[in-house]
This record gives structure tokens, sequence and C-alpha cells, in this order.
């Protein structure tokens, strides 16, 4: 748990409100991989928010150059019908 309050400017007389207990959730995280790196998945620029799905070697961003992406999960694989 996190304690998290207000801070109001202190003035005679007056108490600011007092903190609460936050459960913080770190579910929502995301994973980052630079460029250079072997892998496979759905990534977007850090930068310019570029959307690529790559089989190999993350390369620079195409749009802007930018060498950090953010992994939007693995391939989906789906099976094609005879």
């Amino acid at each position: 748990m996190a304690q998290v309050g207000v801070r109001v400017a202190e003035s005679a007389g007056s108490v600011g409100p007092a903190p609460v207990d936050v459960a913080l959730n770190d579910t929502g995280y995301v994973e980052f991989a630079v460029a250079g790196t072997s892998v496979a998945g759905e990534f977007r620029c850090a930068e310019c928010r570029y959307g690529a799905v790559v089989q190999r070697v993350l390369p620079t961003c195409p749009m802007c150059g930018g060498a950090v992406w953010e992994s939007r999960g693995p391939l989906g694989f789906f099976r094609v019908a005879d």
C-alpha cells in the first residue's frame, strides 16, 4: 500500500486532507526493447508511435529514427482454412 495525499498551502488554523491508503496496480506495465534486439511480435516506436510487426532484429524506426520500441505483444498465429 502507498499513501497518497494532497499538500495544501498552510494557513493559520487550516489542516489539509488526511492521506489515504491506495493499492498500486502494476499489471499495466509496458515492456520496451531497443533496436538491434532479436524479437518476434508487434511493436510501436516509443518516439512517434509507428507500428511494426517484427520476426527478426528490431530496426531503428523508419519514420523518426528512434531506437526504443514498446512491445504490443507476441505475434498472433492463425491457421488458414484448407
